[in-house]
């Protein structure tokens, strides 16, 4: 009996071990892609520094409907910006804000910052203030200089979240939009090479990075503009200090004479 099976496995044996190393071979080149896909995604270069971002940082389901959010989709809050699935989800958010905010971002991430994502000013050592205030936007606390401060951060919240996660950005801070030449809306940026550009709206970004080496520079220049305008201010509103010292000065003398 077992003369005859080693005859039966002697007679197979050439024609199974063809196949069983094809389906092994077949096996190892379907892994093959997977593993090189993986080495490609590993070597994959970081987004390049000119490249034009609109910086989010989402909640990752509707806080209404349950459904994955779209990043186009949002509103503003007092705790910044709560993406949606549809625009009917906005009446629910801001009927009742609180519970819709908790259940877009249950944890908080605090944030140790040493430095004024509003002003620039540093929290802490020599100058520092004594009661920085505590800032809550989008499951991340932080410090701002004062409440004054808050406020703006909170009517800022995308441009100060960029800052915080990124003290080095510089914002550009333009009045107007660079595009449009119209007035920016409100929480409307884009990070640029290391600079935050405002906006008029968020339609406008595709006709921006048509040429956003110009756009960007329409940007400073309009920034430089309202520097300009600033000194100049200043400079008129000293002059007017002065000569009204001045007479006084005057009519006091022709008063003691």
């Amino acid at each position: 009996m077992q003369l005859a099976h080693a005859r039966i496995l002697s007679c197979l044996l050439p024609v199974v071990a063809p196949v069983v190393a094809l389906v092994v071979a077949s096996a190892t080149l379907a892994a093959a892609p997977s593993s090189a896909l993986a080495r490609q995604e590993a070597a994959k270069p970081a987004p390049a520094a000119t490249e034009v971002v609109v910086p989010a940082w989402p909640n990752p389901t509707c806080p209404v409907m349950g459904k994955p959010i779209s990043t186009r989709l949002h509103t503003d809050t007092k705790y910044g910006r709560i993406y949606i699935c549809c625009k009917a989800c906005v009446k629910d958010i801001q009927s009742d804000v609180e519970p819709h905010y908790k259940a877009s971002y249950p944890t908080t991430t605090k944030i140790e910052n040493t430095v004024c994502p509003v002003t620039g000013r540093k929290l802490e050592g020599e100058g520092a203030p004594k009661e920085p205030v505590l800032v809550l936007l989008q499951g991340r606390e932080f410090k701002v200089a004062d409440k004054e401060a808050g406020a703006r951060a909170v009517e800022d919240a995308q441009a100060t979240l960029a800052k915080l996660l990124d003290p080095k950005l510089f914002d550009v801070e333009n009045a107007t939009c660079p595009v449009t030449g119209e007035a920016v809306a409100k929480n409307t940026i884009v990070v640029h090479e290391g600079r935050i550009v405002r906006l008029s709206s968020p339609r406008v970004l595709d006709e921006y990075k048509k040429d956003a080496k110009k756009s960007l520079q329409k940007a400073l220049e309009i920034r430089a503009k309202q520097d300009e305008a600033l000194r100049a201010k200043e400079a008129a509103e000293r002059a007017k200090g002065e000569g009204a010292a001045g007479e006084g000065v005057k009519g006091g003398g022709l008063g003691q004479q």
